[in-house]
């Protein structure tokens, strides 16, 4: 029966696997082109039949490695050279012929079908060293060959279009696996060869994490990872137990070299025609000579055989290498290598020199070919050619890729960059950078054209254009192309600043059109993320730049991400439907729009300048803990009670992508790595979780050691450890790469450390604790520095060094923030006082003049680190703890993070939000409006004062008006903006100097209760104000003195009065749910009220022509009335779901804004009554009033939350989109 059932799953597999063959070959074309379309496997990556071991070689290794992958699943018995494991690793050092045994490996499988795919790693290649392409890639293969698990794949693609395997691989590659049902009979066996020369060590571990945890949750899969015993991969699979195979022990190695030596000189001898008679020309002494030479090093022997084919007679040259002693494997392999190239190249020659730096310099790129070497350099074709084919023992032309250069292996590339290489011929990478960062810009400038692939039409997309590749080859010269994708990572190399020369190329090519040009190569490329990269690159290095360079560069990154659907999709877009939307102050307009004037022109409605950053930026469900910029100030991620990390867009303020998810408890601290790749968070979970910035996925296993909460983690400045404090009194020290400790955990602290930081020379770690004290610790040795520095009464909750490691400063619960001398621990001067609750937060500027921090009484405050004074008032905003902050990398902007849920973005210098919530007054803002030429904003507030701002920075324009004694219910400006009228609880209508901010004259009186609204009249000659007695009353503006009599009528308060356009009436509305017209010159009314309103009538305006009026009520609805027969114009508008607190018609009376209870503000069609976009919401309370600004560009609102906002009129978001208000 046992047979039976053997035989049975034989027959089984045999049937899966022709029917998934007959399956795949049924598939059609437009199935086949979804997998490979979504996955995009790298086909170069894959195994290639006429490679591998010679035959007769590695004959054991082979044949090994095959009875164990096939073997287990069966129920056979593995070699027993070999551990039955999930996994195999096989290693060894450079040149052993480890990719040669992967190709073998590949072939055997492949014969007996078990091959479910493979990917061999290149360094040189940017796609195959690249490790977010290695899963797709072994998606693909696999799917191919397995029709269920194609079915699983396809499936999950189709139900998240949104996908992108290459970020999301893992999880992609895990859930596949886990979802099918049916599993194959045999062995699948996935290979990944050179594995040390794909990504870092930490993607390298997230991704051997990945297939660690695939063949152990199937055990029909396995996989063989081949490559050098770097200690980050051995470090993985030691770790987890895993076998591994030293090729360097193989018992068969030196038979095997022998044998390959022999053909490989008899290879030689027919080549050159060596005599082999009446003995062998490499007689056994010979050939012993050159086995104990190469050490096992197969490499050895094919580099010596390519080296002696270039000689007629290669005897002498053979016996000159084979003089003297035998040496360490890898220095006989470097004097083969020098001696290659002492025989074809003179170390005098600048020539030879320049052309080495150029193909060295790209190969970390991409392999160029013989004639753009030449183009760059400016050398001739000839000089190059010859070059190449002198050193052909180390060098070949890849026919894969139109002739690339390449090194014949990856150590022959380290050699010429290394110690080894003598410096005659090393080659300088940095300055090979510079020059190579050089020749781009100047190919770019001198080259790049419109239209440069003649498209003859823009209604075809990029895709539907079939000879589109066929143009780019033939249009597009390979020096421009790998300009268009390299220029930035070649400047961006070097920490040094960049020369005159290069910042003219830059400027040249920035601040002109030639930067769309080079979005149109990207775009019919199909790499136009690509500029985003180098954008980013340009703005991250500004310290090598200057100003204006990457101001451009900013300017350009946000023309590519506010049009990147267009640039993608069509070339000839660009210039259809990106540039002529762009804002008319960019500084990619004003450099481009010259050069296209037949380009559409927008007649209304074109931006000014770009949306402004949201200056909070709300995602998190309970409070945030923790906030830090990426290294290149681009983003900013965050940590919450929530359990999720989120990582922010800082240029939009919108996350980027879903939120990171792993911890089990609580976030408390998260940092990014010095390079930006990644994340490193720790948790009330006791562990620390380190994450992919790109992909958002963990790398590996949590870091485990800790038996309490972790409250701060940090990397040291060369990205290589994290420290990280904890609830168990204890600092502890990890490998970041590998995730290991380093050493004991650091103690001395007698209460939980609450904070940790390294020293900038990353020498010195500072912790502060709840003991109340800091210490400093040797970050080498893990022992105490010093004594323990002690001046704060209370628990410490935040550290930091200066940028110059001179100085630390702390916060404590104690209120104060100290600043201590990092080399004595002595203060250094007086606690800095101001802050009235606990500091939660304290960090230095990056040039260290300024200090910020964060308080338990909801604000920020900015000091000088020198005169330990504030520079500015305090940042009001956060409605509870501010818990975390920092500064940008370039220092002009503060990110905080608060109890209130909430991140805020400050401007650094001024002190106030950034992005049109302005703060300053300290309580409700119950009125706002524009001045008449729109360069100010007066408000007023329950706080007794009214402001002025300044429209364009939000910043406060003098001091504060004050004279009320009570709310200042209302504000309005004259006419011609000389003066300011405000009204007051206190019964009381002043009016100011909107210069000097001066009470002119005495204020007016006669109201008997408070005085709701005020309006002037349009000649600016008269006052109009409503009352809570009911009354409306009319005012001499230039003597204060009372108009008439009041005017009676309303039987409630009087809430909103406005004079018509043409003076000649006055509309009032009211508690008593009515709208009354009255005329303005004799103060009688004008008909019947204007009954329709439910509840309380808040407020009323007049179109700019005078024909309606609109009015907002507490009832939920604006109504809309003609203002001659009182009669109303159109059902209600609805879609508020709060009390309507003002209405305010647009200048040009198009649009309607109004603000409600419900917290949002709507902007509604005059015409129609119909919606405009989504309601514009940011406020966290009530909005008291809107207004449009003169030029209909922005509506300013304030409100119950004390802040004021302006928003964009002319962009309204629609469904996460913007309408483009025509």
């Amino acid at each position: 029966m046992r047979n039976l059932c053997i035989r049975f799953k034989m027959l089984e597999g045999d049937l899966e696997m022709a029917i998934s063959g007959a399956t795949l070959r049924a598939v059609s074309s437009s199935e086949r082109d979804f997998l490979s379309n979504r996955l995009d496997p790298i086909a170069d990556a894959n195994y290639h039949v006429d490679r591998g071991c010679m035959k007769g070689t590695r004959t054991q290794v082979i044949n090994d490695v095959f009875m164990w992958a096939t073997e287990q699943f069966s129920g056979g018995e593995a070699s027993s050279r070999l551990d039955v494991n999930d996994m195999l690793w096989i290693y060894g050092m450079p040149g052993i012929g480890k990719t040669a045994i992967a190709h073998s490996i590949c072939h055997r499988l492949q014969e007996r079908r078990w091959l479910g795919g493979s990917f061999f790693c290149r360094r040189d290649d940017p796609a195959r060293s690249e490790t977010k392409l290695l899963l797709p890639t072994l998606i693909y293969g696999l799917a191919t060959i397995s029709g269920p698990y194609r079915s699983r794949v396809a499936q999950a693609l189709r139900d998240d279009p949104e996908m992108t395997p290459q970020l999301a691989g893992g999880e992609l590659f895990i859930h596949t696996l886990q979802s099918l049902r049916v599993h194959p009979p045999h062995t699948f066996v996935l290979v990944v060869d050179a594995l040390d020369e794909c990504g870092n060590p930490a993607t390298r571990r997230q991704l051997l994490g990945y297939l660690l945890n695939a063949c152990r949750q199937n055990k029909w899969l396995k996989a063989i990872v081949i490559s050098r015993p770097e200690h980050d991969i051995q470090l993985f699979f030691n770790g987890h137990g895993l076998v591994g195979r030293d090729l360097g022990q193989d018992d068969q190695s030196r038979t095997d070299i022998r044998h390959f030596t022999e053909a490989r000189m008899k290879m030689v001898a027919n080549e050159r025609h060596v005599s082999q008679h009446p003995e062998p020309w490499v007689d056994e002494r010979r050939l012993g000579h050159i086995v104990n030479r190469s050490g096992g090093i197969f490499l050895f022997v094919e580099t010596l055989s390519q080296y002696l084919m270039k000689y007629r007679n290669p005897k002498p040259y053979l016996d000159r290498l084979l003089e003297g002693p035998s040496e360490e494997a890898s220095m006989e392999l470097h004097k083969l290598y020098l001696a290659a190239v002492e025989s074809r190249t003179n170390s005098e020659d600048a020539e030879s020199r320049l052309i080495a730096r150029t193909v060295i310099g790209v190969a970390q790129h991409r392999a160029l070919c013989d004639e753009p070497i030449a183009a760059f350099t400016g050398l001739k074709l000839s000089i190059v050619s010859s070059w190449v084919d002198d050193l052909s023992s180390l060098l070949y032309r890849d026919r894969a890729i139109q002739g690339g250069i390449r090194v014949r292996h990856m150590s022959i590339l380290e050699y010429f960059a290394g110690p080894y290489c003598p410096l005659d011929f090393r080659v300088d990478l940095e300055q090979a950078n510079i020059e190579l960062g050089s020749y781009c810009l100047q190919t770019m400038i001198a080259e790049l054209q419109f239209n440069i692939c003649k498209l003859e039409t823009s209604y075809r997309t990029n895709s539907e254009i079939e000879d589109l590749n066929e143009r780019v080859q033939e249009h597009i010269p390979d020096t421009l192309q790998y300009s268009c994708l390299y220029w930035s990572n070649h400047l961006c190399s070097s920490l040094d600043p960049v020369s005159k020369e290069v910042s003219k190329y830059l400027t040249t090519f920035l601040r002109s059109e030639r930067v769309l040009y080079w979005l149109e190569v990207l775009s019919v490329m199909g790499k136009v993320p690509t500029a985003i990269g180098a954008l980013r690159n340009i703005i991250s290095c500004h310290k090598i730049f200057e100003d204006e360079i990457v101001n451009l560069a900013e300017g350009a990154l946000r023309f590519v991400l506010a049009f990147l659907t267009p640039i993608t999709t069509s070339a000839p877009h660009i210039y259809l439907s990106a540039l002529p939307f762009t804002p008319s102050e960019s500084s990619l307009w004003k450099t481009t729009s010259k050069s296209f004037p037949k380009v559409m022109k927008m007649s209304e409605g074109q931006m000014t300048k770009w949306p402004r950053t949201a200056a909070v930026w709300k995602g998190h469900a309970i409070m945030v803990m923790s906030v830090a910029y990426s290294p290149d100030g681009l983003n900013v991620v965050s940590g919450a009670f929530d359990r999720t990390i989120r990582i922010w867009d800082v240029a939009t303020g919108t996350p980027v992508g879903e939120p990171l998810r792993g911890h089990a408890e609580y976030i408390t601290s998260v940092a990014y790595s010095p390079d930006g790749r990644n994340i490193v968070s720790g948790s009330v979970d006791n562990t620390i979780r380190i994450w992919d910035a790109t992909t958002r996925m963990p790398i590996a296993e949590p870091l485990t050691g800790h038996t309490g909460t972790v409250w701060s983690v940090a990397y040291s400045p060369n990205g290589r450890n994290i420290v990280s404090g904890s609830e168990d009194n204890t600092i502890r020290v990890w490998d970041a790469g590998t995730g290991a400790p380093v050493s004991e955990p650091l103690k001395g602290h007698t209460e939980p450390v609450t904070s940790v930081a390294y020293s900038p020379d990353g020498l010195k770690i500072v912790s502060g604790s709840g003991d109340h004290t800091i210490r400093i610790w040797d970050a080498v040795t893990g022992a105490p520095v010093g004594e323990p520095l002690k001046g704060h009464t209370n628990q410490v909750t935040s550290v930091a060094y200066s940028p110059d490691g001179l100085k630390i400063v702390s916060g404590s619960m104690d209120n104060a923030i100290r600043i201590w001398d990092a080399v004595t621990g002595a203060p250094a001067g007086e606690p800095l006082n101001g802050h009235t609750d606990n500091i939660c937060s304290v960090a230095y500027s990056p040039d260290g003049r300024n200090i910020v921090s964060g308080s338990g009484d909801k604000t920020i405050r900015i000091w000088d680190a020198t005169t330990r004074l504030s520079i500015v008032e305090p940042l009001v905003g956060h409605s509870r703890d501010v818990w975390s902050v920092a500064y940008s990398p370039n220092g002009r902007n503060i990110v905080s993070g608060s109890f209130d849920k909430t991140i805020r973005i400050w401007d650094a210098t001024m002190g106030v939000l950034i992005g049109g919530s302005s703060t300053g007054h300290t309580d409700i803002i119950h009125s706002v409006i524009y001045s008449p030429c729109g360069r100010k904003i007066v408000t007023g507030s329950r706080d007794h004062t009214i402001r002025i701002w300044d429209a364009a920075t939000g910043a406060l324009v003098g001091e504060p008006l004050k004279g009320h004694l009570g709310d200042v219910a209302s504000v309005t400006y004259s006419p011609d903006g000389q003066n300011i009228i405000s009204g007051s609880v206190d019964n009381t209508i002043r009016i100011w100097d909107a210069a000097t901010g001066a009470p002119v004259g005495e204020p007016l009186k006669g109201h008997l209760s408070y005085v709701a609204c005020v309006a002037y009249s349009p000649d600016g000659q008269r006052i109009v104000s409503g009352s809570g007695d009911n009354t409306i009353r009319i005012w001499n503006a230039v003597t204060g003195a009372p108009v008439g009599e009041p005017l009676k009528g309303h039987l409630g308060d009087i809430t909103s009065v406005v004079y018509s356009p043409d003076g000649r009436h006055i509309v009032s509305g009211s508690d008593d749910k009515t709208i009354r017209i009255w005329d303005a010159a004799i103060g009688t009314p004008v008909g019947d009220p204007l009954n329709a309103h439910l509840k309380e009538v808040r407020s009323v305006a007049y179109s700019p022509d005078g024909r309606h009026i609109v009015s907002g009520s507490l009832d939920n609805t604006i109504r809309i009335w003609n203002a001659v027969t009182g009669r109303l114009v159109s059902e209600p508008l609805k879609g508020h779901t709060g009390g309507v607190a003002s209405v305010s018609y647009s200048p040009d009376g198009r649009n309607i804004a109004s603000g409600s209870f419900d917290n949002t503000i709507r902007v509604w069609d005059a015409a129609t009554g119909a919606p405009i976009g989504d309601p514009l919401k940011g406020h966290s309370n009530w909005i008291k009033s809107v207004a449009y600004s003169p030029d209909c560009r922005h509506i300013v609102s304030g409100s119950f939350d004390q802040t004021i906002r302006v928003w964009d009129a002319q962009q309204i978001p629609n469904n996460g989109k913007f309408f483009l208000r025509k």
